[in-house]
């Protein structure tokens, strides 16, 4: 029955994300700023680079570590990327499954798995495929499942404690912002077992989430510390982070723009507040997931506590909000059962084989109209400026990516950054200046043979480049339902 369910998952990761997302092998390419500066990343590290040290990018390690994965499984295509994506889907669906089985009977997974897809894979919050964001999701969905578990059980073994906080040092590491969860998870368990009056068994659970912890950790701190790298880390990925995307200065204006955020998400993805904030609010009252009312608290608690640390620092991108979409499974299994309690239960139970069979393609084709990414599904190689400007670069050649993140031009060329700063952050200028004065100064001393940048650099820096580089081609594409204009200019 195990490996049933296993390989249902499997076919709904590869048959969704073949449509959806931008790294499967229908799509020319995935050309998301983001998942080509984690490739670039990766690539580099297998050549010997380092991240933070040799090139400057904010997400966590263990992100580039699968990057630098998928690269040696495919290093000229996102091939690799789609593998690892169909790997982490499909054990995130095989734990939803799990969380289904606790609340209802295994047939309703089988129907409830393709919506949630429907909903995860074609929202904008998915953006292109590849996000940090989705690759944490089978270590958040395993992380929700134990917290499941000792809300219904009661206790938690030493063994899944350690494994716990595995989990949480795993999400740590890709992005930290993420262990929202995982804190109310420690926090409820601190109450619970407080309440018990056994210290002992209370030191020996943080004892373990702890060790697990530093199972992750240890590792990533010694090779980073071994290669010089520790500072690097500790400036790139806490401090910088910390400072250049949070706004606002004092607590109570981090606080108010911090729940302005999450106001404003909630008003734009009305489906968090119908499917998730909702039915765990009603489940205090009706019971549904938990007997006792404190444990659906305790659900909608630490749910919460993922939205607020998310969205901290007031800042929003539209991927921020993806690691709430695998809650919406609380939602769907709220309305199964609101329905199997009313008169067509039995027609619903009868019909549940048939319901299944018509809403997988039912799913998938609601998917392919709503996903913003399916349009680019009939774009030809051409169509796209990384292919066209690869005619006129020599092999063996340097670039920089000037002025804007990075484009996929390290990606098409297969190229290997050789300056710091390959790309130009989504950072203001006035927060972190050193990203564009290096770039600028790249220009300005021919560090690099041809220069790639898009209609979004200043008229200042597009004359400085103009004294020391010439125009060799220009293509306008569309990006994200926008024109932009990219320009690849050759060293004088």
């Amino acid at each position: 029955m195990k490996r049933k369910i296993f390989l249902y998952c499997l076919g709904i990761s590869i048959l969704f994300l073949c449509i959806l997302s931008k790294n499967s092998p229908f799509y020319k390419m995935n050309d998301w700023y983001d998942v080509n500066a984690f490739f670039t990343v990766g690539k580099s590290m297998l050549v010997g680079k380092i991240p933070y040290l040799d090139l400057f990018e904010q997400k966590g390690p263990l992100l580039y570590l699968i990057y630098a994965i998928a690269a040696l499984i495919s290093n000229h295509s996102f091939f690799g990327v789609f593998i690892l994506e169909v790997i982490s889907l499909t054990c995130f669906f095989y734990y939803i499954e799990k969380i289904i089985h606790l609340y209802l009977e295994e047939k309703f997974s089988y129907l409830l798995i393709p919506i949630l897809a429907c909903l995860i894979l074609s929202s904008r919050s998915f953006t292109h495929g590849g996000s940090c964001e989705e690759f944490t999701f089978p270590f958040l969905i395993m992380t929700v499942y134990y917290f499941l578990m000792y809300l219904k059980t009661n206790q938690i073994s030493n063994k899944q404690t350690l494994l716990v906080g595995i989990l949480t040092g795993i999400i740590f590491w890709m992005k930290y912002t993420l262990i929202g969860f995982s804190i109310g998870f420690c926090l409820v368990v601190l109450i619970r077992e407080g309440k018990k009056q056994k210290g002992k068994d209370l030191l020996e659970k943080i004892g373990m989430f702890l060790l697990g912890f530093f199972i992750v950790t240890i590792p990533i701190i010694l090779f980073f510390f071994l290669h010089n790298g520790l500072s690097k880390l500790i400036d790139v990925y806490f401090l910088f982070n910390m400072k250049s995307y949070a706004k606002d200065s004092t607590i109570i204006e981090k606080i108010t723009s911090c729940i302005r955020t999450i106001i404003g998400v909630l008003k734009k993805y009305y489906q968090y507040l119908l499917l998730i904030i909702i039915p765990m609010l009603l489940s205090i009252k009706t019971k549904t997931f938990f007997k006792e009312k404190s444990n659906n608290f305790y659900l909608l608690l630490s749910t919460l506590l993922l939205l607020i640390f998310i969205f901290i620092g007031g800042t929003n991108y539209r991927y921020y909000s993806l690691p709430m979409q695998p809650f919406m499974i609380f939602g769907l299994i709220w309305i199964t059962k609101f329905i199997l309690k009313i008169d067509i239960k039995k027609r619903i139970e009868k019909g549940i084989i048939l319901l299944t069979i018509i809403g997988i393609p039912l799913t998938l084709t609601i998917a392919y109209y709503h996903s913003p990414n399916t349009s680019y599904l009939s774009k030809k190689k051409e169509d796209y400026a990384q292919f066209s400007f690869l005619k006129e670069i020599e092999k063996g050649k340097t670039i920089l990516n000037f002025g804007c993140l990075d484009s996929g031009f390290y990606f098409s060329t297969n190229t290997i950054p050789t300056v710091y700063y390959f790309q130009k952050n989504n950072i203001n200028y006035s927060l972190y200046p050193d990203n564009m004065d290096e770039q600028r100064r790249y220009v300005k001393e021919k560090v690099t043979d041809y220069v790639i940048t898009s209609n979004k650099i200043s008229k200042a820096d597009r004359n400085q480049l103009e004294k020391n580089y010439q125009l060799v081609l220009t293509q306008k594409q569309e990006y994200e339902q926008n024109m932009r204009t990219y320009y690849l200019y050759q060293k004088k």
